[in-house]
């Protein structure tokens, strides 16, 4: 039953991402699904990007092995306003300012090459680092649960991804998202919380007296205070610029439809995650001893509920690695096509010239993924560890001032940049060989970031910004992300009434989803005792 699930399920992805083709007419089909993008959608893809194989297997081994508080008290929740961050500040933003890509913000800002294959780069790096070792992870496991052979598996994957990310683009990956996203809702909200009532609240909380601090956000290894606050710390660096949230506001048909779906997206962010995290603590209970942490989900879907569910539970999996593959093939290929192919051109493409480029980018992004997953080389572990943190490390400080601040200039950027990825790498390495050791509450991310941001002003007050810097910044303090929206709907039939219809369904939609929290948040507090 499990093959077979999985089959099928890969199936309706490869034959709804092919039908999705006949909707790519354009180039800004391609990039941003010609920002036609409604909230279901928006909420689908935001909240598949954010439940990735990486919660389901990594992290939730971690929860099995330390207890469930070390990474839902802090992580989630450092995660969750990391990705408000993303959505409603610098998503948001771009949006306003005709982005089509991340790398899109730094060709407009600083018009400088320079900085364009800097920020390119790190971009690349990062998501090859992150996107290729789940799909290794993943793949690895599931061959064994599917006894498909690993290369088969990544092939069948590759070959999938190919179909709805090189031929549907940004379409392709955001509607599939959205089917992905239901089945991921189902280990979420029916399969964990099964393994929850199957161990019991009070036997998960009953852990504590045989495991010390299992039930604290010091968990099993007595981690300091410090530690944790640490990654709070980082996880919203890590969420606030990585390209696979930030972009997913750039297809939003208006500004309606990002504020619904940061609103409805946040919410399911940290509840798909701590659910699982728990049912991980509820592992502990029914099945103590797995040595392989990685599996604790996987035995879980196996063994402890009916095979249709458990069917479904790896499908749930299998949709999360396919979600976050096909964030690293479209936004990959997108910077590979149209941030340094268009971007660096002295003549402009024509639009059928621009897609071709493009697909043919996602097919080189396959194959390369493909190879490099299939000969799990040990390097791309090296790369892997710090795929997150240069997003932070290297984009952020230069964003949030290109943004913000009237001195910001090319020089600025580009130091603060290397600044930020060298510092991350050179402290991470000497810490991990044993040259130096780094107080158990400061984060390599933290000294990088802070560096990074001291760099960036030191150079920013010595120097000053270009002609073109100084005008786009006026420019940039003159776009409001709303005005669009507001002009677009004014300008319809009965276009005020519109207008203050989307903004009390806007409003009604936060306010429902705050008491909402409050009752579910509420609910697993007092049933855990906290």
């Amino acid at each position: 039953m499990t093959t077979s699930i999985f089959f099928i399920m890969l199936a309706i992805y490869i034959l709804v991402g092919a039908g999705i083709t006949r909707f790519v007419k354009s180039r800004d089909d391609f990039y941003v699904m010609g920002e036609k993008g409604t909230t279901l959608l928006i909420v689908g893809t935001l909240a598949a990007t954010y439940l990735s194989a990486t919660t389901v297997l990594g992290i939730s081994g971690v929860s099995y092995a330390e207890g469930p508080l070390v990474i839902a008290a802090l992580g989630s929740f450092g995660a969750w306003i990391g990705t408000l961050v993303a959505v409603v500040y610098i998503g948001r933003k771009m949006k306003a300012l005709g982005c089509k890509t991340m790398p899109d913000f730094f060709e407009k800002r600083f018009k400088n090459k320079t900085v364009s294959v800097i920020a390119v780069v790190i971009m690349i790096i990062g998501l090859l680092g992150y996107g290729v070792i789940q799909l290794i992870g993943a793949g690895l496991v599931l061959s064994q649960v599917t006894n498909i052979s690993f290369p088969v598996m990544i092939v069948l994957f590759t070959v999938a991804l190919l179909i709805f990310c090189a031929l549907g683009g940004m379409y392709g990956v955001v509607i599939t998202d959205t089917l992905m996203f239901f089945t991921m809702l189902a280990i979420s909200v029916v399969i964990a919380p099964m393994i929850i009532g199957k161990a019991g609240f009070e036997e998960i909380k009953g852990l504590a007296e045989t495991i010390p601090f299992y039930w604290s956000i010091e968990g099993a290894n007595q981690q300091p205070l410090g530690w944790s606050i640490s990654q709070f710390l980082v996880w919203i660096l890590f969420f606030s610029c990585t390209p696979a949230l930030v972009s997913r506001v750039f297809p939003a048909k208006n500004d309606f439809v990002i504020l619904k779906a940061a609103v409805i997206g946040v919410f399911f962010a940290p509840l798909m995650q701590v659910i699982v995290f728990i049912a991980a603590g509820g592992m502990r209970f029914l099945q103590p001893g797995i040595e392989n942490l990685d599996n604790v989900m996987i035995i879980g879907f196996l063994n402890h509920v009916p095979e249709f569910l458990g069917g479904i539970g790896l499908a749930g999996l299998m949709a999360s690695i396919m979600s976050t593959a096909s964030t690293l093939f479209v936004l990959v290929g997108f910077a590979l096509s149209r941030d340094l192919y268009e971007n660096l051109r002295s003549k402009p493409t024509s639009e059928k010239e621009s897609l071709r480029a493009a697909r043919w980018a996602q097919i080189l992004v396959g194959v390369v993924v493909c190879v490099i997953a299939i000969s799990q080389p040990s390097a791309i572990y090296w790369i892997s560890i710090y795929a997150g943190a240069i997003f932070g490390a290297g984009w952020l400080p230069t964003v949030v001032a290109g943004l913000e601040w009237k001195r910001m200039n090319s020089k600025a950027a580009i130091t603060s940049m290397l600044t930020g990825v060298i510092t991350f790498v050179t402290v991470t390495e000497l810490a991990k060989s044993g040259w130096i050791t780094l107080p158990v509450h400061i984060d390599a991310l933290m000294i990088a970031f802070t560096l990074a941001i001291v760099s960036l002003v030191g150079v920013g007050l010595l120097t000053k910004p270009t002609e073109h810097e100084q005008l786009y910044y006026k420019e940039m303090k003159q776009t409001k992300a709303s005005s669009s929206t507001i002009k677009t709907i004014l300008a319809e039939e009965n276009g005020l009434a519109k207008l203050k219809k989307e903004y009390k369904r806007t409003m009604g939609i936060a306010i429902s989803f705050i008491g909402i929290s409050i009752i579910v948040w509420g609910y697993f507090f007092v049933q855990l005792g906290l």
